[in-house]
């Protein structure tokens, strides 16, 4: 699959410079989830798939969620550099309504743009994201600049405790600091609070499980 996927944007790109397009298009490329379980041929460890990081697909942890992004954009975009910026998926559609001035829908997103432009000064920062996942009995993130708060086993016990973990100085959560942060956790279970919305499919709702109830 990975060479498929390889050839398959080779041949967009030579697509692209054949039409003399390839250096007035802007080219991004990502993924939805982390490295998936070791079936079909993926062996994690060999590749060193996660680097480390915690957990894999269906997981709320880094090795869940965090993706590779890309981007080519010549003469607008750097080539080589490397941002910090925390984003998430649905800043795509905020970023490419600021690209070609069309409206923006209705959504939580923040574009990245001027990361991608290097104008880092200009660029807005999510207040914090928000995760919610029924797989492997439920799990909850929620990311608040250098702070993640992670539940799970919701299903289980509505009540399960947060994690909490420095993304700055343990981006590989092995050391839960929930006992020291206190106000982190108030602020968690708030947004919490505020942003589930109750399913439309009974299996997926574990937050507040008397929703849909015969």
């Amino acid at each position: 699959m990975i060479t498929y996927m390889d050839k398959q944007i080779g041949r967009i790109m030579q697509l692209l410079k054949e039409l003399n397009l390839d250096e007035n298009t802007i080219v991004m490329f990502s993924s939805d989830n982390g490295t998936t379980f070791d079936v079909g041929g993926v062996d994690a460890a060999y590749f060193n798939s996660v680097a480390g990081l915690r957990g894999r697909k269906q997981d709320l942890y880094e090795g869940g969620i965090r993706e590779p992004f890309i981007a080519r954009w010549p003469k607008h975009i750097a080539a080589g550099k490397v941002s910090d910026h925390i984003s998430v998926q649905f800043d795509f559609m905020a970023t490419l309504s600021e690209l070609t001035g069309v409206k923006n829908p209705n959504t939580d997103g923040v574009s990245f743009l001027p990361t991608l432009l290097g104008n880092t000064a200009k660029q807005k920062q999510h207040e914090y994201l928000y995760f919610e996942f029924p797989e492997k009995s439920g799990q909850i993130a929620i990311r608040i600049g250098q702070w993640k708060g992670v539940k799970s086993n919701m299903k289980k016990d509505k009540a399960s405790p947060w994690e909490v973990f420095d993304m700055v100085n343990d981006p590989k959560e092995t050391t839960n600091l929930a006992s020291q942060h206190p106000e982190l956790i108030q602020r968690f279970d708030a947004i919490l609070k505020k942003e589930h919305q109750p399913s439309h499919i009974r299996d997926w709702e574990f937050v507040d499980p008397k929703i849909g109830k015969e």
